[in-house]
């Protein structure tokens, strides 16, 4: 069954033109890092990674439709600017919870 879908998957992104088999990928690799998000956030170091990964899918995203559509690129600059932020405001974040607990380990439970 896997294999079918993976033969499938591959006959969808070849039919397609570049771009739309490159949309299709980086939103199915959103999805995977939002699934990895959701069930590894035990530790804050790792949901900042994926966090940026998340956010280097969308500026990426962002660059294509940009290309595309022919639109004008400031909207790239203020992306990047609000990336930066957030991240400057995770890693101060993640500071304080070292400098705290001694670790990144988050023992919350919500189940």
């Amino acid at each position: 069954m896997i294999f079918l879908m993976l033969v499938f998957t591959m006959y969808v992104c070849f039919s397609l033109d570049m771009m739309s088999s490159l949309m299709i990928f980086i939103m199915v690799e959103m999805c995977l890092y939002s699934l990895l998000l959701s069930t590894s956030w035990f530790h804050v170091m790792i949901l900042l990674m994926v966090l940026e990964m998340l956010m280097l899918l969308v500026f990426l995203l962002i660059n294509l439709t940009i290309l595309s559509v022919k639109m004008s690129g400031i909207f790239v600059f203020m992306f990047i600017t609000l990336s930066v932020a957030e991240a400057s405001v995770g890693m101060s974040l993640l500071t304080m919870l070292v400098r705290s607990n001694g670790n990144d380990f988050m023992g919350v439970s919500i189940f």
